[in-house]
């Protein structure tokens, strides 16, 4: 898209419909997030039969109060609240009317809040760009049914984070570059492509890979060779070098501008563009190769921040990938349940990171993760005839034309075979994992593959491993086979106090398991399934807890474990993702919030017993 297209573009998405229906969604979510994490305190009062009004103070400029209301649902799923489509009113002594902007709510409703004005503008524009982000992908959306591969299908599943209000912030890309890298508008991204010298590299390779073979098997002879070549023509050897791709946004934006005294001293060369071409997906800084659709994927940082983190590539974590991709698959190999169960982790099979130890400790923080690259195993080489993948967040969404994603396969196969064929494709690994194994995977939609013979749920693929896990060393199966990890530096966890794979106790590993798995990801489901399908949450609850109950039956000698990692708890610490953007991140923001699977314990171990 020309620079004059793009902007023309950007007017009139602004100025669309879209504009009004995706501040909706964005203050509605906005709502949502901050009701239940309590950073508002709400009068809230009956509606009617099942749903509720919800009354929040604020203060107005001028310092007089104003009252905004909205009404919508407490949910049996942890009491996760859900507004309707009604509109978001303030009433103040001028009268009643709808909220006339984002800014004009949160700058009054969180007048009362004890923050910072610092934390409160920071906020707002995460906000307000989330806004300026996906008015723009909604104006661009069409309904494209010609691909309908797994890198399609994650450009046009575009809804982004269900619970998170800075969905799509992407502090750092201009309305330009939200066009040019953005995944909605599935753009292809050809990488810049660097030299980087060895003595400045951290590499880590799975067993049996040798780096220069598997890069020129992945970029080609001819492209390997010319890369090369420039090394060579320059007066430099190779082999002092490792080739490093580079997004060209980061290279335009953070490389070149602050790396260049390596490139001046060649400890950096810069060899030119790629010729294969990628596709973002969700993440964004993950590209699928859409030249070479069976080669890795790639992951590279990206000095952005999207729901509210940034994305860079920690070095501990691409050193840590190889590793725990082994480790893992050494885990599911000794283990028929897993075989069996068709699990597929998606191995992160190399990975280099630019490192300076010589630099003063706050310049090392101010670099990490600024140049690196993982390599990731395409899922698309380890399907079996007649399999298809789909990005699991999508199971939650709406296409362009307002239907869900999933209809057509629930029309073929009806709403309850589905629906239990999906809990049985992803429970039972996943518990698996945690009770036999001691390992709580993050499991959120976006790191989740479902593998599915035309709609029928399989099996599913995990991604994101090195930075997607929570395990106690000493609850684990074998903790000989978990290997040395790389330690989390001290100023990342400063910035992200949740950082880090080992955990203190079990109850930490079960919660983070239960956050992302139950929290988010089925907890979204639920409601979405009870919206569009009429399936009541209470049903949905009760077929989770005896898909549980039925692999605890089948394995009586892990009970201790069951215990251990209570997955029917009362209650489960979940992450407060708003309310750590308006409070400094001196601690993990964590609140308790009901278990909607407690309630099934009695009927359930009767059942098993």
């Amino acid at each position: 898209m020309s620079a004059p297209v793009a902007w023309h573009t950007f007017s009139a998405a602004l100025t669309s419909p879209h504009y009004q229906t995706t501040q909706r969604r964005v203050l509605r979510q906005l709502l949502e997030a901050l009701l239940f994490e309590q950073v508002l305190i709400a009068e809230i009062t009956p509606d009617s039969h099942d749903s509720v009004c919800f009354d929040i103070t604020g203060r107005a400029q001028d310092g007089s109060s104003v009252r905004y209301r909205c009404c919508g649902r407490i949910s049996d799923s942890f009491g996760r609240i859900r507004l309707n489509d009604s509109l978001i009113l303030r009433i103040s002594l001028e009268g009643t009317r709808p909220v006339a902007s984002l800014q004009e709510f949160l700058l009054e409703a969180v007048a009362i809040v004890d923050t910072t004005e610092m934390l409160l503008a920071r906020f707002l524009r995460e906000i307000q760009q989330t806004l300026l982000k996906d008015t723009l992908a909604q104006h661009a959306r069409q309904p494209d049914a010609s691909e309908r591969d797994l890198t399609a299908l994650e450009g046009q599943l575009q809804d982004g984070h269900p619970y998170h209000p800075c969905y799509k912030s992407r502090i750092g890309f201009d309305p330009i570059d939200n066009f040019a890298y953005g995944p909605e508008f599935q753009p292809s991204v050809r990488l810049v492509w660097l030299a980087l010298r060895r003595e400045y590299a951290s590499l880590a390779v799975c067993p049996g890979i040798n780096l220069d073979d598997f890069l020129r098997q992945e970029l080609g002879a001819a492209q390997h060779d010319r890369f090369i070549g420039k090394l060579q023509s320059s007066g430099l050897a190779a082999r002092d070098y490792l080739l490093l791709p580079v997004h060209p946004w980061q290279w335009r934006e953070q490389i070149a501008p602050d790396l260049f005294p390596l490139l001046q001293r060649q400890d950096i060369v810069w060899l030119g563009e790629g010729e294969d071409e990628y596709r973002p997906l969700q993440s964004i800084r993950s590209l699928a190769n859409y030249s070479k659709p069976n080669a890795a994927q790639i992951k590279l940082p990206i000095g952005i921040v999207n729901t509210s983190a940034d994305r860079i590539l920690s070095c501990h974590n691409v050193e840590n990938a190889p590793p725990v991709s082994d480790w893992l698959c050494a885990i599911r190999a000794r283990d028929s349940f897993l075989l069996d169960s068709g699990l597929i982790f998606l191995r992160e099979v190399a990975g280099i990171t630019y490192r300076d130890p010589d630099l003063p400790p706050f310049l090392q923080a101010q670099q990490y993760g600024m140049l690196g690259a993982v390599w990731r195993e395409s899922v698309n080489g380890l399907l079996s005839p007649g399999e298809s993948a789909a990005p699991f967040s999508g199971l939650c969404q709406c296409e362009a034309d307002g239907q869900p994603f999933i209809a057509s396969w629930v029309e073929r196969h009806g709403l309850a075979p589905w629906l239990d064929a999906l809990l049985e494709a992803t429970l039972p690994p996943l518990i698996h994992l945690l009770y036999a194994h001691g390992i709580g995977m993050e499991s959120h939609a976006q790191n989740i593959v479902l593998i599915h013979r035309q709609g029928m749920p399989r099996r599913i693929a995990l991604k994101d491993l090195p930075g997607g896990l929570r395990f106690v060393r000493q609850f684990l199966a074998d903790p000989e086979l978990c290997p040395r990890l790389a330690p989390t530096p001290s100023f990342r966890k400063q910035v992200n106090a949740t950082a880090g794979m080992e955990a203190a106790t079990p109850t930490e590993v079960r919660d983070y398991f239960h956050d992302a798995f139950f929290f988010i990801n089925f907890g979204e489901l639920s409601l979405f399934l009870r919206q569009h399908y009429g399936l009541a949450e209470a049903d949905f609850w009760e077929r989770i807890a005896a898909c549980i109950y039925g692999y605890q039956a089948r394995y009586p000698e892990l009970a201790s474990r069951f215990a251990c990692f209570d997955l029917f708890a009362p209650t489960i610490l979940v992450e407060q993702l708003a309310k750590r953007r308006l409070f400094e991140e001196t601690e993990a923001r964590l609140q308790p919030v009901s278990n909607p699977l407690h309630r099934y314990r009695q009927q359930a171990g009767k059942e098993a017993a």
